[in-house]
């Protein structure tokens, strides 16, 4: 059966607003009856971005990501959090996977999603200290270095973006071996990546006709990478597909994805809100119409 969640919403800029708490739609989220609520990241929003359009829909401007999710780890018992997505040429690896550790050890495991992904806004990632033109290849390499810090005592890495000497770092994550890194985007060349150095695939902010036609790309996917593993002699049940999706989904939709017997999760983007209230009668709307 599909696990179902949410997602924070896309919506006109600014979002969310100060008045509408993320961590408290989790606590909905949870008594909902809901198996996980993931947030997006764009720390800030270009005015003008050089070769790109201006980012104009919903980010969480007001607050930030991970502090949001550390606050609703302790506000709730059993919800999964994560990111959905985190841009990983955005963050130090050393510094993020302590952060993300810090927030798996205290939630007691189990129940954090580190979705990723390598952005688009030159001047965003590029002020954040990416690499816009090898966003991939530092991407590898700093979840390469997480989960060298989350896995071994001591970790030394010799790289083409980061030079770390034998170090230690704690705390070590409570879910084992560490939470599980699922990489967003969309093109074929991203199966390669997930054999090679992740978790599994996160669809983010498709619609069910957009996800590459629907149930059939999944199932094309699916069987791709377990072809992909069995060459890389990889278990190929340790690559889960989760999907983020916006616009009109029914049972019906969730049912065709469920028959592919692919996709581990669906969370369904929330609408626009602008006060808590929307956002509990949004929740309770979804959970009346598909659980």
């Amino acid at each position: 059966m599909l696990k179902l969640g949410l997602s924070r919403p896309i919506s006109s800029p600014p979002y969310p607003t100060p008045d509408v708490d993320c961590a408290l739609l989790a606590v909905h989220a949870e008594a909902a009856g809901f198996e996980s609520i993931l947030y997006g990241e764009h720390p800030i929003r270009p005015l003008g971005d050089p070769g790109h359009s201006v980012h104009t829909h919903g980010v969480p401007l007001y607050q930030d990501t991970l502090v949001n999710l550390s606050r609703a780890v302790a506000m709730t018992k059993t919800i999964k959090v994560g990111g959905g997505v985190w841009l990983m040429p955005e963050h130090n690896p050393i510094a993020f996977a302590k952060q993300l550790a810090t927030l798996d050890h205290y939630s007691g495991g189990d129940r954090l999603l580190v979705g990723v992904g390598t952005g688009w806004s030159f001047v965003e990632i590029t002020l954040l200290g990416g690499r816009f033109d090898r966003r991939w290849a530092q991407m590898r390499e700093a979840v390469t270095i997480m989960k060298m810090l989350w896995t071994q005592e001591r970790v030394e890495y010799d790289g083409e973006f980061w030079k770390v000497p034998p170090v230690l770092c704690f705390p070590r994550p409570a879910t084992k071996p560490h939470p599980p890194i699922l990489l967003g985007g969309h093109h074929e060349n991203l199966i390669p990546r997930m054999v090679d150095y992740a978790d599994g695939w996160m669809a983010a902010f498709v619609t069910p006709e957009a996800l590459a036609g629907g149930p059939d790309k999944v199932r094309r996917w699916r069987a791709e990478t377990d072809r992909m593993c069995a060459e890389k002699g990889r278990d190929p049940k340790e690559i889960e597909f989760s999907a983020i999706m916006d616009g009109a989904v029914d049972r019906d939709v969730l049912r065709r994805f469920e028959d592919t017997g692919a996709l581990v999760r669906v969370n369904i983007t929330l609408p626009p809100i602008s006060t808590p209230e929307e956002g509990y009668r949004a929740i309770d709307g979804i959970a009346k119409a598909l659980m």
